[in-house]
């Protein structure tokens, strides 16, 4: 069984070479890009290299003269790695995700005893600011969506 962390790691390897693919293959006939850069992959540890990747998987028609090797390393070379900030290196997510909690129940507390709108509205810009930091901390740089939001809290 995999662990989270793994499953994560091939979601986002799924995405990334996806979205590289597209930029070169056509719409498979089963299965994504992705599926169809694996088949690639097979069919060159089998030796086929320096076969058409078009006798494969479906290609964009101008490129359908590359070789297997050649279309395995253009997608690989359009994939985009974005390297995490500094900023998001240094924060501990799971004191961010209990100074979130900490945050919305103050906000609560004080929409009940009728603090003025603009301090709340102040509150809440500092919450969507985490919020922010949360999204792109997982969709744009790949950290684990657990680890962020804590999506399984009692397992």
């Amino acid at each position: 069984m995999k662990n989270v962390n793994e499953h994560s790691f091939e979601d986002i390897r799924r995405k990334k070479i996806n979205l590289a693919a597209d930029n070169f293959l056509s719409d498979q006939d089963e299965g994504d890009n992705f599926d169809a850069y694996l088949i690639l992959l097979e069919e060159s540890e089998k030796g086929n290299d320096d076969c058409q990747a078009a006798d494969y998987v479906k290609v964009w028609e101008p490129l359908e003269h590359l070789s297997v090797a050649m279309m395995i390393e253009t997608i690989e070379n359009a994939v985009i790695n974005p390297e995490l900030p500094e900023f998001i290196k240094k924060i501990d997510f799971i004191t961010l995700r209990s100074q979130k909690t900490t945050l919305l129940a103050v906000i609560e507390n004080l929409k009940e005893i009728k603090f003025s709108q603009a301090f709340i509205d102040d509150l809440d810009g500092i919450l969507n600011l985490i919020d922010t930091i949360q999204d792109a901390a997982v969709d744009d740089y790949g950290l684990d969506e657990n680890l962020v939001f804590d999506s399984h809290p009692n397992e």
